[in-house]
């Protein structure tokens, strides 16, 4: 489910192209005590395509539960996101992948006035420093980490 369909960093307050995983738990802590999951990206000329699997989901294949040493993404099902290259030339837009492992509290997105929920009894900066015990539980525990090329 595609929360954002406008990608441009620099008209959506750097949040690019949301997409909201309707299996739960994605996220948080009903991710943390489900014991995590998978996420899986696929990216190729013509595609960007994402999977998510809950820790104890039935339909993880096994290839990505059991870490092969070769994944086939075409026998996956439906992926949540799937970008196709009919109107952005990838090319020209995506260079080398990175990975970024950041638990970034606040930063360009969450941090700014505009996406902050004006609800909230203070700005993001404040919150983070003046209530770090509402982040116990924002830490990464990761079992692996697999690029497939």
């Amino acid at each position: 489910n595609l929360v954002t369909t406008d990608c441009n960093w620099e008209v959506n307050y750097n949040s690019g192209c949301g997409v909201q995983v309707d299996k739960s738990p994605s996220y948080g802590p009903p991710f943390n005590a489900a014991g995590g999951g998978w996420y899986a990206m696929e990216r190729t000329s013509t595609h960007i395509s994402l999977w998510f699997w809950s820790r104890n989901d039935a339909s993880v294949p096994a290839e990505v539960k059991n870490g092969s040493g070769a994944v086939s993404p075409a026998t996956w099902g439906t992926p949540y996101a799937n970008f196709v290259n009919n109107s952005c030339d990838f090319g020209s837009h995506f260079g080398p992948e990175n990975i970024i492992i950041n638990l970034t509290l606040c930063g360009d997105w969450a941090g700014n006035d505009a996406i902050y929920p004006s609800t909230c009894p203070q700005t993001c900066i404040d919150h983070v420093n003046n209530d770090p015990a509402s982040f116990k539980n924002a830490y990464w525990d990761i079992a692996s980490l697999r690029v497939y090329e």
